[in-house]
């Protein structure tokens, strides 16, 4: 954290992704729309969770990283400083990608067992972390005094951001999120008041060539955007755009790595290298479904007060509601349109399918 303390003037562009154990769990009630079941969804599991792993990776403007063997003061660290000097005199490799790997315990904390597996695939090792995982709130106390938040210059890159700055605002506050998605995101921004979300950018995209206000200026700018709106994934955007993963996917460090170039390939060849203040802090999964999503709700809707009066099904006179004349159990969320439809797809990242994993009680 000391070295991100010296770099993030030079290198003002942060690239990150979080891992998690998952979503295991959907709220019961009313609520006010979609935005707000989406929010009440991240909150629940957000606050009933533990952050399994943070990757970071530092860029400048221009989208370069470190330099892995800096010479004098390239890197942009004061040598002056006590500790600097190896990494001046070519002695030391200088990252430019972090990774945080945060206490966990498969016996005492929740978890989807989807999630879980998806992890241990990637290499997470899950004994060393119980054993020598970082404390996530020691963490988020060091994270306040980086440099690195509460700084409208560092600009912060996410692809569905949503839960990932969920994660990091918790951290920070050491306590449950706010029961309100406005007050919640008022808080959000102002640690990071300066977010770049690579989803929402390129669904941006998307609808403004639906809709004729932007033009690709090739084919293959067109390509890029029909294979993302097929498959809204990072893998199919970094593979349009010709960018090449280092490390295992689902591993935090490797996805900022990923997130963070794909970001500065989509800049440049989807909004001509400058992207307007207006889609700064929009962050994918927070307070923002798209046209498609709510042409799919509208579908939804209807056809759910056709069968059950429109007042006990997932959606009540166009607010998810959950049934209140039935026996209460977990609310599922509609499934995710499918490419061929004009759906937007899931805003909740991560497996689980809506019911609790397993955990248990300390003794």
């Amino acid at each position: 954290m000391d070295t991100l303390r010296r770099l993030v003037d030079r290198y003002p562009y942060i690239s990150m992704d979080t891992e998690f154990p998952g979503v295991v769990a959907r709220p019961m009630g009313s609520f006010r729309g979609k935005s707000d079941y989406h929010y009440q969804t991240l909150r629940t599991n957000v606050d009933l969770l533990k952050l399994i792993q943070l990757g970071i990776t530092l860029f400048t403007e221009d989208g370069d990283t470190t330099p892995a063997r800096p010479q004098s003061s390239d890197s942009g660290i004061d040598m002056s400083l006590p500790g600097s000097r190896k990494y001046g005199t070519g002695a030391a490799t200088l990252p430019c990608t972090w990774q945080f790997n945060f206490r966990f315990s498969l016996k005492d904390d929740m978890y989807s067992q989807q999630s879980i597996d998806s992890l241990q695939q990637a290499g997470i090792d899950f004994p060393t972390l119980e054993r020598d995982g970082i404390d996530p709130f020691d963490f988020g106390a060091l994270l306040i005094s980086s440099g690195m938040v509460c700084d409208e210059d560092i600009k912060w890159i996410s692809f569905h951001g949503g839960y990932d700055f969920g994660y990091l605002t918790k951290l920070m506050i050491c306590q449950p999120l706010l029961d309100d998605e406005v007050e919640f995101e008022i808080l959000m921004k102002k640690f990071f008041p300066s977010i770049y979300d690579v989803k929402y950018l390129t669904k941006q995209c998307i609808a403004q060539h639906a809709s004729g206000q932007l033009t690709p200026t090739d084919a293959s700018t067109l390509e890029i955007l029909q294979k993302f709106e097929a498959k809204p994934s990072l893998e199919v955007l970094a593979e349009a755009l010709k960018v090449k993963r280092q490390g295992p996917a689902h591993q935090g460090g490797s996805d900022a790595l990923l997130t963070g170039k794909v970001f500065f390939q989509m800049r440049e060849r989807l909004w001509n290298g400058e992207i307007p203040d207006e889609h700064l802090s929009k962050v994918w999964g927070l307070g923002n479904p798209d046209a498609g999503a709510q042409a799919y709700n509208a579908a939804y809707n209807a056809s759910a007060q056709e069968a059950a009066g429109g007042q006990n099904g997932t959606y009540a006179d166009g607010v998810p509601s959950t049934p209140n004349n039935t026996h209460a159990n977990m609310v599922t969320t509609p499934a995710p349109a499918t490419s061929a439809s004009t759906g937007a797809g899931s805003m909740t990242p991560g497996g689980g399918g809506g019911v609790f994993g397993a955990f248990q009680f300390g003794k």
